[in-house]
Formats: structure tokens, sequence, C-alpha cells
């Protein structure tokens, strides 16, 4: 590495594109630096280039768009918790929002797109993004590109904070007739989660005919276990129906992680049990 990193501020998103598109290895998009200044003060990231889009007003904010909801990468927590249109159109988003950890000042700086990049498995926006089926658009080889969440959490070669630029989340509505719940189990108040999961469910008279489940903090990365579920469409919920339901989404637990948090047979068993509560608080808020 230079022992001289550059330092370089886009002022609009077309300048952030020449300078990511102009940019071989070794340069690191950087806003609140939240996540990144500790692995960096610590020696683990070392970058030639420095990139600061803290900046630029185009990765801010919230706006409907052709029946979408925008949300700007560098939209803070407490914007998404507070914001008219999310709280009405997908309330599910605000409640993880305010569910994250860290106080104030975590809420009033930290981003949307910090928490998606990073990637960090105890982060309370993914699952519920991933269970509102949403999609990113990132600029990547001074392209604009559109592609599922699900996708890009898989895929380590769009370079996000590197290679690549997220610009914005983009999530449809939610069906006012769907119901929706956001469990998270934490040791202490405020703190990171242990496990945590997010559904939404959809009634047809009493028997489940929609089912959206995904559980966080207990792998790697967020686990979407609605597949596995599949088989509760179509049955009213029940006891037997709850310990099916734990039962399988534990079993999808493979490689739990283990830390401060809870040891890895401990996460596996939460996950089933927190996709059960979810599923079940989900199951009572549908009107």
């Amino acid at each position: 590495m230079s022992l001289h990193p550059f330092f370089v501020r886009p002022r609009t998103l077309d300048q952030a594109t020449e300078v990511i598109s102009g940019l071989s290895s070794g340069a690191i998009i950087i806003a609140g630096g939240q996540e990144l200044m500790p692995s960096i003060n610590y020696g683990v990231l070392m970058p030639n280039v420095y990139i600061d889009i803290g900046q630029i007003d185009a990765l801010k904010g919230i706006t409907e768009v052709g029946g979408e909801i925008h949300i700007g990468a560098l939209t803070v927590h407490r914007d998404i918790q507070d914001n008219n249109i999310i709280k009405s159109k997908i309330p599910l988003l605000a409640c993880a929002a305010a569910t994250v950890g860290g106080g104030w000042q975590v809420h009033n700086r930290g981003t949307i797109g910090g928490n998606i990049v990073s990637m960090h498995p105890l982060y309370d926006i993914l699952p519920s993004l991933m269970a509102l089926g949403t999609e990113v658009e990132i600029i990547k080889d001074g392209q604009l590109q559109r592609i599922a969440l699900s996708d890009l959490v898989i895929d380590a070669s769009y370079g996000l904070g590197s290679d690549s630029l997220l610009v914005r989340v983009v999530v449809k509505p939610m069906s006012t007739s769907s119901g929706w719940a956001y469990e998270k189990l934490k040791i202490t108040a405020g703190g990171y989660g242990s496990a945590n999961a997010a559904a939404i469910v959809t009634l047809d008279g009493e028997k489940i005919s929609g089912l959206r489940v995904v559980v966080g903090a207990v792998t790697e990365l967020p686990l979407d276990v609605s597949d596995v579920l599949s088989g509760c469409r179509g049955q009213v919920w029940s006891d037997r129906l709850s310990e099916e339901v734990e039962a399988k989404a534990s079993a999808e637990a493979k490689a739990p992680l283990s830390d401060h948090q809870g040891d890895g047979d401990w996460r596996k068993a939460m996950a089933g049990i927190m996709a059960r509560r979810a599923i079940e608080a989900a199951i009572k808020s549908v009107d």
C-alpha cells in the first residue's frame, strides 16, 4: 500500500461513477465509516484510495416512484423509522430499523446502504428487506444495474464498496391484507441480536395462503426459509404446524454462528423458535 493513500470526494453520482470505473483494485468507498473505520484502524483493510460519497445528495432520501419505494443508500435509520411513506407502505422495514442496536448515535448516523454493504450477520435490516423481496440499484463498470437483494448477498463478484456503488434500495409496498412481524432475541437492550426473524403472512380465511420468512443473526448470511416452510400454505396455524416450523427452520441453519451472543447449537435452535414467533405474531397482526 502507498504510504500516502489518496482521498477523493465526488459531489455527484456522475463524478462517483467516473472515479470508481477509472480505478483498479485498492479503492474503498466510505460514507459514515461506522463499519469500516475500526477495520482500517486495526490494519484489516489497507486501501490505496478512499472514495468519500457522504456529500452526494442523490444517495439520500425516500420517494415513491411508479408504484415502488426508492430509498437512497445514504438514508439513515432514523429517517426510515420516521418516514410516513415507509410507515404506511412498508411498516416491516420501519419496525426493523427501530430495533437497530447502538442507540441514538447509530440511528442518526448509520445508513441502510452501510447495513447492506457490510453484510454483518448480526445487523437487523437485511432479513426484513429480503422478506420484502427487495431489489437494489448499483453502479458497476459505469452502468446502473438493478438486481435482487437475495442474489446480491450470495454473489461477491459485485464488489460492493470497492468495485461498485450501492445507489438505492427498491421495495414494493406491502399488501394491506398481509400480516407482518419482526422478532428479535437479544441479550441486552439496544444490543445485537442473537437471532431474529422477519415474517410476512397472507391468510385466506384462517388458512395460510402466502408466507415469507427470513431468519437473521444465526448464520453468516440471512437464511430465507420460505421455501422450506411452503407446506404451511393451505393450512390453519396450529400447535402441530408450529412444531413443524421450528424443526424445519432449525434444520436449515446448517452452519450456525458461535460467538459471545450464543453458541452454535443454541443459535440453531433459536432459528426455529424465532421463525415460529415471527409467523405467530404476523398472523395475529392480520386485520
